[in-house]
């Protein structure tokens, strides 16, 4: 059995680019208020016109798990879904040199409560973009699994012994496992978690 969309995860990964409401931030001047502005209308926005225009096709790829036109066509199709968004985000450590850029982003609320995410950043044309997500941190794995098997039980796409089976597996998967399937973005490494549930 394969899945064709695996809505759950995406759009909860998604929601990192998508549904952040960003204060906080380094008093960096001028260009670290430009990259934490980036980042706050990157996530607040509800234009699908900001899935290229704030993001690289290099980000939309790895949080959509998808390649190509499809991960902007997902991204278009989930930016308008605020479910999954934090109550907060505090943007930290903001590191710029040029046109590359990091920061570090703590969630309130949402799938990723309680976790550090390390997001570098590109700077287009005047306009910093999110590039990749480098690195997570803080992964607060009991939140991330209740958020994940909460949002996959309310989805109601996938038959409930195979959504059952993800949720089992999910919730026995290790900090590491969570962490690498995020930061590699692929279908193969989302699907690695659970592929004796769709096999």
């Amino acid at each position: 059995m394969r899945l064709t969309r695996l809505p759950s995860l995406i759009v909860m990964v998604a929601a990192f680019a998508l549904g952040l409401a960003a204060c906080g931030g380094d008093d960096g001047g001028e260009e670290a208020d430009q990259i934490s502005e980036a980042i706050e209308t990157s996530v607040l926005t509800t234009d699908p016109a900001d899935c290229t225009r704030l993001q690289t096709q290099r980000f939309a790829e790895q949080v959509n798990f998808s390649t190509g036109e499809e991960a902007i066509a997902d991204c278009e199709e989930d930016v308008a879904d605020t479910s999954n968004d934090p109550d907060q985000v505090d943007v930290s450590e903001i590191e710029a040199d040029g046109d590359t850029a990091t920061a570090d982003v703590t969630f309130t609320g949402g799938v990723f409560d309680g976790s550090t995410l390390t997001v570098a950043l590109v700077k287009e044309n005047d306009q910093w973009k999110l590039d990749e997500i480098t690195d997570i941190p803080t992964l607060d794995l009991e939140s991330f699994q209740e958020s994940f098997t909460s949002q996959l039980e309310s989805e109601g796409e996938i038959p409930p012994q195979v959504s059952e089976c993800i949720a089992g597996e999910i919730n026995s998967a290790s900090e590491e496992q969570v962490k690498s399937s995020i930061l590699g973005g692929t279908e193969q490494d989302l699907v690695g978690l659970f592929d004796v549930c769709i096999s």
